[in-house]
């Protein structure tokens, strides 16, 4: 259920102008309603599973779903289909922590030993504002979401785990830090977690189908993920959190269910001021910890600068099979809700292009499928730039790689970068890759190649476009954090 963050660290200049994006819809007058279902076609006729809703103020601009509930049965969704929101659960664990210091209850600046007896010395000095702002040094996780340890014996564990640096000195995003605010939420509050977010907040925000376990969610509501051969997996609900869960490895960092209409009730909730006062909701936006890819984290929430000119609130989160993306933008009054069971990141990655489209950009066109990974070829014309590319960044002969990369990088980007400047670039590319597994490649229908490595920070491709000047050359290389 963690955050799956998508971003790019263009390493060098890019000399090759992206794909224009064409308009989906040649009249220029049409409504932003109009528009914004026109894309969602796209994505419905691409396969899109799910469900969505765009609104800005008190207007609804689409509320739709779309494709079946469970794979294989043309049961359909709906539009109050439940779906997990992966680790959007966050925000509500966040929105807690915030109510019970606005409320005189706890400060985010205690440390862990105001609330819990015989924390390690090496975990002492932590403070609620790290866990929330993950600085607090803490693992990303310590067992499976399945797991359905209780909260003491999940404590001693959290508290045994080796901190990756001194608290306050990184960033390293955690749901255990999580599932440890969750335990100081049901430690100050005297109810647990779940009851206190449904009475403190649910509840009065007529938010009835949110929640793990309060809900008694019917069966034929839940939606169900899809496994790689189709088949049906199952629902999150009956998964993790039926018979005795959730167990503290997702509790208060993941798993949470809700809707499309009661996610857009929590923003307007948000935006009103209704349970949180203004200052302490602005306090959720803060931009506290740095990010790779230039996105700052606040209190269970991701703060983005974007194009538009407005600043962009927003978490996403999922698991193999889910996946959940809210964006909002609090200047505008704008919210964008989806949930989808899609496999392809194509029918995932959409809410910034419905943001898009809310701004005045045209319609995008949906990209085609990503094309299937393969063994990186030498003897193929892509399979051996690219293999060059990779002495290029592996190499450790100052001649020879010289000799590479007036063979490889194209005299554009020579001009441009130099000799001298692509080798900078790839020591960067070395240096972000670290401890790393080669994957294989993918050829895109523009030319364009990706090199995927398994890496400790996830998955990272290299991104070369290449272009024909007496045999392929590299003409720009960027470096992608992400799937």
């Amino acid at each position: 259920m963690g955050l799956l963050r998508h971003y790019r660290s263009w390493l060098c200049m890019i000399l090759v102008g992206s794909m224009s994006i064409a308009s989906a819809n040649s009249d220029a007058l049409a409504s932003v309603e109009q528009r914004v279902a026109a894309f969602m076609q796209q994505v419905a006729d691409a396969g899109y599973t799910g469900g969505v809703i765009v609104a800005r103020g008190d207007d609804v601009l689409l509320r739709e779903a779309y494709g079946e509930r469970v794979p294989g049965t043309g049961d359909l969704i709906r539009a109050d289909t439940v779906s997990t929101i992966g680790s959007i659960t966050k925000q509500f664990t966040a929105a807690a922590i915030m109510l019970l210091e606005q409320q005189g209850a706890l400060s985010v600046t205690d440390r862990l030993g105001v609330h819990f007896d015989d924390v390690p010395a090496d975990k002492a000095s932590i403070t609620i504002h790290q866990l929330l702002s993950h600085q607090a040094g803490l693992p990303p996780a310590i067992g499976p979401d399945n797991d359905r340890v209780d909260r003491d014996a999940w404590l001693q564990r959290a508290f045994a785990a080796e901190l990756f640096y001194s608290p306050g000195d990184g960033y390293e995003y955690s749901n255990v830090g999580y599932s440890v605010a969750a335990a100081i939420i049901e430690q100050v509050s005297g109810v647990d977690y779940e009851s206190f977010l449904s009475t403190r907040f649910f509840e009065p925000l007529g938010m009835e189908d949110t929640g793990y376990r309060l809900p008694a969610y019917a069966a034929e509501r839940l939606a169900h993920g899809q496994k790689d051969d189709g088949n049906d997996w199952g629902s999150v609900y009956e998964n993790f959190i039926v018979d005795g869960g959730p167990g503290w490895n997702l509790l208060g960092n993941g798993g949470l269910h809700s809707t499309l209409d009661d996610m857009l009730r929590w923003h307007r909730a948000l935006q009103a001021g209704t349970v949180l006062t203004g200052e302490t909701v602005a306090r959720l936006y803060g931009k506290y910890a740095e990010e790779p890819g230039g996105t700052w984290y606040g209190y269970g929430w991701s703060i983005e600068d974007t194009p538009w000119g407005a600043t962009l609130i927003a978490h996403n989160g999922g698991n193999p099979y889910f996946f959940a993306d809210f964006l909002r933008f609090p200047e505008d009054d704008i919210a964008i809700y989806l949930w989808t069971t899609s496999r392809e990141n194509r029918l995932k990655d959409i809410g910034r292009r419905l943001a898009g489209i809310l701004y005045g950009d045209p319609v995008p066109i949906l990209p085609p499928p990503v094309p299937a990974r393969e063994s990186l070829a030498a003897d193929t014309p892509g399979g051996a730039v690219a293999a060059r590319m990779l002495d290029i960044v592996f190499g450790e002969a100052a001649e020879s790689q010289e000799s590479l990369i007036r063979k490889t990088i194209h005299p554009a980007l020579l001009d441009k970068r130099g000799v001298a400047g692509i080798a900078e670039v790839a020591a960067a590319i070395r240096e972000h890759l670290g401890e790393h597994r080669l994957l294989g490649m993918r050829r895109f229908p523009d030319g364009r190649i990706d090199v995927e490595f398994d890496t400790v920070q996830g998955l990272m491709a290299l991104e070369l476009s290449l272009e024909d000047e007496d045999g392929l050359m590299v003409r720009s290389i960027g470096l992608r954090i992400g799937d």
